[in-house]
């Protein structure tokens, strides 16, 4: 019995140690077009930078830099249409 809970043991962190792996390659992302083309890909890639083992380039540097500044501005550009809506909207004036 002993042989078998020590083998079973063995399988059990063996394949943590897989699960493991797999994991921290998930994390492993490519600065791609379809990433820097959407602004949740580029926010996601940016909060697993620390788990990133991408390598970039100074051009993939510019580029995801750009595509931040980018969304950066989408995103305040959202804002600014909600506050004109709601402005119109409900404004005093009327």
């Amino acid at each position: 019995m002993k042989i078998h809970d020590s083998f079973k043991k063995a399988v059990l962190l063996s394949v943590s140690v897989l699960i493991g792996i797999t994991t921290a390659n998930a994390h492993t992302t490519d600065l791609s077009t379809s990433i820097i083309n959407n602004c949740d890909a580029v926010t996601d890639f940016a909060k697993n930078l620390d788990h990133n083992d991408a390598q970039l380039s100074n051009s993939q540097m510019k580029n995801y830099i750009d595509a931040r500044v980018a969304c950066e501005i989408e995103h305040k550009d959202q804002h600014l249409q909600s506050e004109k809506y709601f402005i119109n909207k409900y404004g005093s004036d009327k």
